[in-house]
């Protein structure tokens, strides 16, 4: 699979949900429990400076987090991480906590799942349908279903919780979710 290419789909949606969020949004629940809104993009703008630092070798670049500040913040940390991980980054090595050390195509994979999903979460929190690119979301899938199912990934305290069941016929993006631990449909929380 060519993840530097589902990655960068996947951050152009998250990006497009992150530039819709209202003034009044950023303090709404997500599925992410102890997260808010602002958590999660603060997360993700975190995840893009610290893996393009690691991946270009240059020093960590931190950009304002105020909430409107948030949106730019977002688009900027993406397109750094993206150019970041060109063929040389891939081929390192990367301490990435709770996974411990992965190969650069691995730590790609990973976010890639991270930055699909928490696009979901986001959607959930807002209330609104969230609209799967069906080869995202069954990539993502295939790379998530490798994931250990124990602390510390998964788990009340974990990376992830346990996967919950859906039926036979669930489509990508729900079985993804479900696989992750959250309950499709999603259900906005105010």
């Amino acid at each position: 699979m060519d993840f530097l290419a589902l990655t960068t789909r996947a951050h152009q949606a998250t990006g497009e949900t992150i530039a819709g969020i209202g003034t009044d949004d950023w303090d709404r629940s997500t599925p992410c429990a102890e997260w808010a809104v602002r958590d999660i993009v603060k997360h993700l703008i975190d995840n893009n400076e610290h893996r393009a630092a690691q991946a270009s070798g240059r020093p960590r670049r931190t950009r304002p987090t105020t909430d409107a500040d948030l949106a730019q913040s977002y688009a900027e940390s993406s397109a750094e991480f993206l150019a970041a991980f060109d063929a040389q980054a891939l081929e390192k090595t990367f301490d990435f906590g709770t996974f411990g050390p992965l190969p650069g195509k691995n730590a790609l994979a990973v976010l890639f799942v991270d930055n699909l999903t928490h696009g979901w979460d986001l959607d959930a929190a807002l209330g609104r349908e969230h609209v799967w690119d069906d080869e995202l979301a069954t990539a993502a899938f295939r790379v998530a279903s490798r994931y250990p199912d124990a602390m510390p990934v998964r788990g009340p305290g974990g990376a992830f919780d346990h996967a919950v069941e859906t039926p036979p016929d669930a489509a990508p993006g729900d079985r993804l979710i479900a696989l992750l631990g959250r309950s499709a449909p999603p259900i906005p929380r105010r």
